[in-house]
């Protein structure tokens, strides 16, 4: 397909609302960072809010198969992978960055597959559910406080995550591959899986 016929496809709607996400989240974090005066931490509660808030919503199209949920949760994830692709292209020096970035742009272009048969609610869903421990890991290695209370988040940031991360996202990803027709939206996903799985790794040596 030529990019002239990609043009021809977008909905102008739809690109107008993640952007319009782009820009909330973006004005979150620079509300964040005025009161905190710290990037990285309120990048860390932007995700935060973001991992609750695309977990509720996954969960509520689950529940309800009401595709103006499954828009808002496309649209609002989208508008916060574009805004924390711009951090990362920007704050972070090393060669981790180009590795957020492409998990970004591949989670965006899995956002935009049909939901039932890339199971994309069920994936959101679990995926930025495991990812919530990792946030207050974050704050609290930072503040330094009540070394008791890093431990056992640490423990469990790491069994919730690995629980998730192996078992039921392999099984997704297995059932995807088998059962699309189109594999393709799944295979450019398929490295952010197994990011997935390298970090579960990363938190067991840590513990």
């Amino acid at each position: 397909m030529s990019a002239l016929e990609v043009l021809k496809k977008m909905n102008p709607m739809g690109v107008m609302d993640g952007l319009v996400s782009y820009m909330g989240f973006t004005q979150i974090h620079y509300f964040l960072n005025s009161i905190l005066a710290e990037r990285n931490m309120a990048n860390n509660f932007t995700a935060l809010f973001h991992a609750s808030g695309s977990s509720i919503m996954a969960l509520s199209y689950l529940i309800s198969g009401n595709s103006n949920v499954y828009y808002i949760l496309k649209k609002f994830s989208t508008g916060y992978f574009l805004y924390d692709t711009y951090q990362s292209a920007k704050y972070i020096k090393h060669p981790l960055s180009s590795m957020y970035i492409y998990h970004h742009l591949a989670t965006i272009n899995y956002l935009h597959q049909d939901p039932e048969i890339f199971k994309t609610s069920q994936i959101m869903f679990w995926a930025e559910l495991s990812n919530i421990p990792s946030y207050f890991v974050y704050y609290y290695l930072k503040k330094g406080k009540n070394i008791k209370k890093i431990k056992f988040l640490k423990k469990m940031q790491f069994c919730i995550y690995s629980f998730i991360r192996l078992p039921i996202l392999s099984y997704y990803a297995y059932s995807v591959l088998k059962n699309s027709e189109n594999k393709i939206p799944a295979v450019v996903t398929l490295p952010v899986y197994f990011m997935g799985l390298l970090w579960s790794y990363s938190l067991w040596k840590k513990l």
